[in-house]
């Protein structure tokens, strides 16, 4: 029985994806010793040599776990491909270049487990390192009463770093973006805004952190550069979000 599916998506991190999997070995021990069985699918889109290498050869990788290739281009596209292949009942996503503290997972399920399909869970704290250094507490509208929604028009206050009954992801699928045929960018910030159109609310796991790669030349930076926007949202329709 399989308890949490964690997608990975990889595509040129090189030895950056070697940290990032000593990282998930690092949660996926600290959730067997607490019950938690963790299936890892990493999924490689348009993947180079060298970080499909170090991905397949991993000694992290076990029995229950699955690498799947596909060529979308479009981290929203692979995050979405991971799911098909989860065998838990929860599901989180993070990037092959980023990772999440040791008990990042138990606690997450916790507070998932507590709350239903009601809300998704962030780690409480983002970590930003490498070409921007910064630390921020992440918003949770179960408790910050004084966070107004309508700040969600102008920023994204919550990280990739995401965990949530897998019917949640099946539901709200990520959108494609491919800002230089579009326009459109931020996936993150697009699938928070969906989110909470559905009904449900952002929450975080309290004493858990999200070590988060920024990088000079970036999916992120790029977009910024480009002046792109968000998709169309039914956010935007004024949805309302309900407590769990």
């Amino acid at each position: 029985m399989t308890d949490v599916t964690l997608v990975m998506n990889f595509h040129a991190e090189g030895v950056l994806a070697q940290w990032s999997l000593l990282a998930f070995q690092r949660m996926r021990m600290f959730a067997v010793l607490h019950g938690i069985q963790v299936q890892l699918v990493a999924v490689l889109d348009c993947i180079e040599d060298q970080t499909r290498r170090i991905v397949m050869e991993h000694p992290v990788l076990e029995s229950n776990d699955l690498v799947v290739e596909v060529r979308h281009a479009d981290l929203g596209l692979s995050r979405n491909a991971g799911v098909a292949f989860a065998r838990g009942e929860y599901l989180g996503y993070l990037d092959g270049d980023d990772y999440c503290s040791g008990n990042w997972l138990v606690e997450a399920l916790s507070v998932a487990r507590s709350c239903g399909g009601r809300v998704v869970v962030h780690p409480e704290y983002i970590l930003s390192h490498g070409a921007v250094c910064s630390v921020g507490r992440v918003v949770d509208q179960l408790k910050d009463e004084g966070y107004s929604a309508a700040n969600c028009f102008k920023s994204h206050p919550w990280g990739s770093a995401v965990f949530a009954r897998k019917s949640v992801f099946e539901e709200i699928p990520y959108q494609e973006t491919r800002v230089n045929e579009t326009g459109f960018g931020y996936e993150d910030w697009h699938w928070g805004l969906e989110v909470i159109a559905s009904g449900r609310l952002h929450t975080v796991a309290s004493g858990t952190a999200f070590f988060y790669r920024r990088k000079a030349i970036s999916m992120l930076v790029d977009m910024n550069a480009r002046q792109a926007i968000v998709r169309p949202s039914r956010f935007f329709q004024g949805a309302t979000a309900h407590a769990c």
